[in-house]
């Protein structure tokens, strides 16, 4: 038997270290004590994930290399998810609910600039037809959609809380979706010799599929739209199956349905904290 990757190595140092200092970051949020903190950073996160699946998933912009993970495409998904749900999201969230001006901001994509540069050098991260100098005119871009959607929330606009409430549905959704495909209880893709670089193509749009039945359904009370959001996503998972898209172990397929259960009550507290606060 081979030796098990380590998790801690000179590639995944920089990746953990980061993550420490923005969790840092978001302590001090949380100090605060602001309203819609937690909305905020999920939402944030979503409108992350949308970007990622775009930029990496489909065109293949970049690649992350932490090496914490055996097979690359589970390694280059695993540092987007460093990147995308908690140094951006948190830098965003950190610059919003604390009012920072526009210098905060081109600091911040700044300090991101050089990070994607470092990275550049120490080989742990590659680019093809991305370069960093997006990311430096992007992320300003991201931080003001953060405060203007910041600002939509505190004001209780309809619109800003149902894309809050579909965005961190999508968050857990697309989290457990990987960690399923981690444990090989799911996989897709056409074909027998299909790769893991088509299934993360189709799996982000399948957890966007599935996290908009869980935004009508968890914004109903009663058992009946309970049990619907699981029903429909068991379905749905056997008609991808028929159509030979979804690949499912048999005797893990029980395992897999109960993913469901927790989506149910999780997207419906979602609900109810988003539209109390």
């Amino acid at each position: 038997m081979g030796k098990k990757k380590k998790r801690f190595n000179k590639n995944s140092l920089p990746f953990w270290l980061l993550a420490v200092i923005h969790l840092g970051m978001f302590l001090l949020v949380l100090k605060r004590k602001k309203k819609d903190t937690w909305t905020l950073l999920l939402s944030n996160m979503g409108f992350a994930y949308l970007f990622e699946y775009v930029v990496l998933n489909l065109f293949h912009g970049y690649r992350y290399k932490p090496s914490i993970m055996k097979k690359s495409a589970f390694d280059s998904i695993l540092g987007a998810i460093f990147s995308q749900a908690i140094y951006v999201p948190i830098a965003s969230t950190f610059l919003t609910l604390l009012n920072k001006n526009w210098s905060w901001k081109v600091g911040f994509s700044l300090f991101y600039y050089c990070i994607e540069h470092l990275f550049l050098r120490l080989n742990i991260y590659k680019v093809y037809w991305w370069r960093p100098i997006y990311t430096l005119v992007l992320l300003n871009v991201y931080f003001n959609i953060s405060d203007v959607f910041y600002k939509a929330l505190s004001t209780q606009k309809r619109w800003a809380m149902v894309i809050a409430h579909y965005l961190a549905i999508e968050i857990v959704c697309s989290t457990l979706a990987y960690i399923f495909a981690v444990k090989r209880y799911i996989r897709f893709g056409r074909g027998y010799f299909h790769t893991w670089t088509e299934h993360f193509k189709i799996v982000p749009l399948y957890s966007l599929i599935l996290s908009f039945i869980a935004l009508i359904t968890s914004s109903k009370a009663g058992l009946f739209y309970r049990m619907l959001l699981p029903l429909s996503h068991i379905i749905i998972d056997i008609i991808w199956v028929k159509m030979g898209i979804l690949k499912v172990n048999i005797n893990r397929f029980l395992v897999n349905c109960f993913r469901y259960l927790p989506m149910t009550f999780i997207s419906r507290f979602f609900y109810k904290k988003i539209y109390k606060e």
